[in-house]
This record gives C-alpha cells, structure tokens and sequence, in this order.
C-alpha cells in the first residue's frame, strides 16, 4: 500500500454487516468478505484500489455489494462503472438485477454510442462512423426529419430503475422516442452509469455524462485493457489513399490554395517503403515554412471540413470529409509536439501518430474522482507503477484451491522470433495433438499472434481429428460467435478444438465454464513482433523506467494477455481445470503470473504431458 493509509484505516468500521443485505447469494465465496471491505475503506478514504482476482471469484457483486450502503447513504454520490465491450457492460447490470432490496434512491443505467442506439431505419455502414453518425443525426432533428425526436414523448418515457440497454431501446421503441436523448436526459439523475471505456478516455464524451465526478466512485472493469485501447484511441492516422482523396475534395470545394499540404506529406510518405520514424522538427519547418502558424493551419482545415460534412448532412449523404481528416492529424500533430511519448512513423503507404504512453492522460482521469477500483483477473501492483498513480492499494484475492488446477511448463519449444521454423512449429504441434487426441474435452489454443498461429496451420494443425474452430484476423463479430458457440456445443459432446490468439475475444471475454475449456494450451508470449515501432518505444520507456524500461513497455502487458487467456480454464469454484505452458521463456516470468497460474510441473515430452492431464481430468 502506498502513503499513509493504513493510520486512518480504524476511522471506518465495516463491521456492522451493512452490506450484507446486498449479497445476492447463500455465502460469500473465500476472499469476497476482504475485498469488500477494502473497497468500502478505499471509497470512503479516498484513494485508488487495484484489486486482482481470479475469474469466476465474482468481482462485480463484491464491487456492488460493497459500494450500495455507501451510494444509500451519500445521496449526492455516484458510480460510473466502465467495460471494454457493451457486452460486458450488460453482466453488470445482470448482476444488478440479482440484488432484490435495492434501495428506491439508487438507479442504474447502460450507455451506449449514439450510433448503436438509434431505431431509426440507418444503414450499417454509416452505423460504424460514431462521427459522421453524430453530424446527421443533429441535422436531420434540425431539420425534422427523425420521426423519434419528440420532445414531449422523449420527456415522458418511463425507464425500469435498473436498466439495461436492450430495456432501453424496447421501451423507447414502444412509445416512439429517441433511446440517446431519453439517456441523455435521464443520466443527470441516475446513480450507477455503466459505459464503455470511451465515455472517460475522450473529454468531449466525458461532458455527455454530466455528472459531478470528485463525488463519484470510478470502477475500471477488466482494468488491464485500460493503457493499450487509450494509446489507440491517441492515434491518428493518414494514408496515400485519403491524401489523393483529400486534394480532389479541396478542387472540388474551391480550397486548392490548401494543395501543398497534400503535396508535402505525400512526397514524405513515398520516400519511406518500409516503416522509419518522422522527424518532427522536419516535418514542422516544412509546413510552416508554407503557413507561418500550424495551429492556425490545422483550425482552418478543420473549419472548412466541418463546413463540407455539415452541407453533406443536409442533403442526407454520409457527412464524411477528408479536408477535416487532415485537419484532425495537423492538430494533433500540433499537439504533440515538444512531447516525448508521442512519435511520428511513416511507411506502406500511411503516417501516424502513436503514443507510447498514456499514464498522462489516464492518471488526469483518476485524479477526477473521489475514489477508482481498477479490477482484473491479471493485473499486479505494476499497474499503479505503469499508469502512474499515488496513493494506491493493491490486493490479491483467489477462491481457487491448488487441487483444482494443473499448471506445466514444456520448456523445450519456444516461439521466440529466432527460434521459429517448420520443425519447431511441428514440435509444437505434437503437444497439441497428442493432448486433443486422447482427451475427450474443451480445449483452447491461444497462441501469441496470428503469425504463429499461422505457423501452427502450416505445420498441420489441422490434420488433428476433432472439431475445430479457428479465429481469423479479420472475420465480423458475427462469423466469431458463431464459431465460439458452435465450439462450446460440441466441446460438451466428445470434445473440440478452439484455437485463438491471446488478446482475441474468446480469450478474453468469453466464459467457458464447465467443460468447455478443460485446457489451455499458450503457444509462446504474446509479445509485439520485433520493429522500428517497438525500438523507438522502449527506449522512450527505458528512459522512464530505467533499467525496468522493457518490462513496463511489453513484458508486463503480454504476461497479462497470457494470464487472461490461461484464466479460461477457470470460472467457479467447482470448476477443475489445466494449463500449459508452451515456451520455454515462460520460466523468466513466473513472479508476474497470478499466484494459482504459476507453472508447478515440468514436462518434456507429449506422451508424458498426456499421461499428466488425463491423471488429472479423470
């Protein structure tokens, strides 16, 4: 624990029980009534939890059980809970709905982008552009042309006191209301706003919420995600494509004085095939050797872009301007100048704008509330360390018995970058086949990109004779559910194959409780491929860090993403379950993996790991 908590810890008691009467369920399972009470203590102190435990230990009745006598008490409170998907945003409120005697001034409320929430008849295309979506729809209710934007019907719309949003969209589509602006006008008053992500991490989203929040408790669901999706949303991006794009739709406009833009920035990016870094200062100077003041410049191009999205809107086409894209990345180029966790990097047609770092932009939002609960399956004290907080408590909790859990490390095949070839990847195969083969289960396959599960497909995976179910790279949430369902039904039925990356859905939000996923097997870490990208990011993390400057920038996150696939094996206390470890650098990093993860056994051969997990299973 961090500063001087522990001296004020006799100031709350939380010994009068008052949050039992939240708990849904006949006994708390080992370690909820601890992490109860340190999330009681952390709010009413002030300060910030990070709290890991496994899944399955039902971290989000403990969060709820534990913050209702607070919310019941102080009126003027609230909570805004954040999720990585909306479908995770709906287990929160799921769980909610499990809490009978929940008090008549607490209310709960799931958000989602404006664009998901509309009934209206919209294609899918224009449904993925969260921007250009926003720009029509305040048009056509200018314009009145959205038969939903009733003010009087929006007023009068009654909503559950904890909902969801599928109850959203079904009792606005019943009195004929817009969903977003029936949220928009009940969030001011509600007490619980479960949110993605986003809804914190873009301050013009953040105003949206209108919300106090130095009287609010922040929880961070599934918290490890946090660093990598805010560097993603800091990302600009500009292609070849776009920037030919961009110079028709300035002759198209009148604008043609503006040209040379698109003439620098493409001579920059053709003279970089392969990816190396911008400099700059360079790329500075030459543009403001042409406009004197870049801030202006980009103000400007935003300016006019807005002008074309807006007159696009009004004739009803998708509001979309490459002037105004341009405009965006000479702002944040602007932006970021003078800042060392930002580089430029040009290649393969396209320059961006990366982040390496967003401890900034994450601490700022921490210090807004009154209290934060950052929660996972995976996360350690690093966390604190990698996004910069003070004041912060960590706690390991775990339900799971040593005798429900086999771990073991194979420590004589590696996907290390050097090492990879044909026979390694055969090598690996042999593990797999001989466990898929002989153990009639659920089995997951996680490897450590879709380069080396590309390997495992050449190597012959597939000849393996069981069901199996490969992820893609870029196949539609649709075709993935389908293939993780189609998995768990035959998983149930003589057993199947899923094979996935680390980080992918199924790795990650996805239960498999029972025998869906007996096994785990990790094919390698998942650390980023060797690049100039990552060159130039651990150095600027080596001058934070120091000697710890890797470990911060990619060991650390990849052990998570490991941790998180492995924790599948896992989801209640009467599940059993194996993982194994396939790569030897695995052994480097035990210290990092939760306690109940660490490999415990040694195996060097397939027949002698077949022989280990059917002992266990049967």
């Amino acid at each position: 624990m961090k500063s001087g908590l522990r001296r004020h810890y006799q100031k709350l008691s939380t010994d009068n029980n008052e949050y039992k009467k939240y708990f849904p369920y006949r006994e708390f399972r080992y370690g909820q009534l601890e992490a109860i009470k340190e999330v009681m203590e952390i709010v009413t102190l002030k300060g910030h939890l990070i709290l890991r435990a496994p899944s399955g230990f039902g971290k989000t009745i403990t969060i709820l059980t534990a913050t209702l006598p607070i919310l019941e008490r102080e009126t003027n409170w609230k909570m805004i809970w954040l999720c990585r998907t909306n479908r995770e945003n709906n287990r929160v409120i799921d769980e909610m709905r499990k809490i009978s005697n929940i008090p008549s001034n607490i209310n709960a409320m799931a958000i989602e982008a404006r664009a998901k929430l509309c009934i209206k008849d919209i294609g899918q295309d224009l449904r993925k552009d969260h921007e250009a979506f926003s720009i029509l729809c305040s048009e056509m209710k200018k314009q009145g042309k959205c038969e939903y934007y009733n003010k009087l019907r929006i007023e009068n719309v009654k909503l559950p006191q904890i909902c969801g949003v599928k109850e959203l969209m079904e009792v606005c589509e019943r009195n004929d209301a817009c969903p977003y602006e029936v949220a928009k006008r009940r969030i001011s008053n509600t007490r619980i706003i479960v949110a993605n992500y986003n809804y914190i991490l873009m301050p013009q989203i953040l105003k949206t919420l209108n919300t106090k929040l130095d009287n609010s408790i922040l929880v961070i669901d599934e918290a490890h995600n946090l660093p990598e999706i805010a560097t993603e949303m800091e990302m600009e991006k500009i292609t070849l494509r776009g920037l030919n794009e961009t110079t028709l739709e300035m002759i198209r406009e009148g604008v043609e004085e503006y040209k040379w833009i698109t003439d620098e920035i493409i001579r920059v990016i053709e003279g970089n095939e392969e990816v190396k870094v911008v400099d700059k200062n360079y790329l500075k100077i030459i543009l403001e050797e042409r406009c004197g003041d870049l801030n202006q410049l980009a103000s400007s191009l935003i300016k006019i872009g807005d002008h074309i999205r807006r007159k696009i809107a009004r004739d009803g086409g998708k509001p979309v301007s490459h002037v105004h894209h341009l405009g965006k990345f000479l702002m944040k180029f602007y932006e970021t100048l003078g800042k060392e966790e930002y580089e430029i990097f040009s290649g393969n047609g396209e320059m961006w704008i990366e982040c390496f770092d967003p401890s900034k932009m994450v601490r700022r939002m921490y210090k807004m509330f009154r209290a934060t609960i950052s929660m996972s399956g995976t996360i350690n004290e690093s966390y604190g360390e990698l996004i910069g907080l003070e004041n912060y408590r960590y706690r390991e909790v775990s339900y799971i018995e040593r005798r429900n859990i086999l771990t073991i490390l194979v420590p004589n095949v590696t996907t290390d970058y050097d090492a990879r070839g044909p026979k390694m990847y055969q090598k690996i195969c042999e593990y797999i086949s001989i466990v898929a083969e002989n153990i009639n289960t659920g089995i997951g396959v996680f490897t450590a990109s879709y380069e080396v599960l590309e390997g495992l497909l050449n190597a012959g995976i597939r000849s393996i004779r069981k069901p199996m179910y490969i992820e893609s790279r870029n196949e539609s949430p649709k075709i993935n559910e389908w293939k993780i369902e189609e998995y768990k039904r035959m998983a149930k039925t003589g057993g199947a194959i899923y094979v996935g990356v680390c980080g992918g859905r199924a790795s990650e939000g996805e239960d498999f409780p029972g025998e869906e996923m007996d096994i785990v097997l990790l094919v390698g870490i998942p650390f980023p491929e060797p690049s100039i990208r990552m060159q130039k990011r651990n150095e600027y993390y080596e001058k934070r860090f120091g000697e710890n400057g890797s470990l911060y920038n990619y060991i650390i996150p990849a052990i998570w993403k490991a941790a998180q696939a492995a924790g599948r094996v896992i989801r209640g206390p009467e599940d059993r379950g194996a993982v194994v470890y396939l790569d030897e650098r695995y052994k480097r990093y035990i210290k990092l993996l939760p306690e109940w993860l660490k490999p415990r056994k040694i195996v060097r051969e397939p027949e002698q790991l077949k022989e280990e997990l059917t002992l266990f299973l049967t």
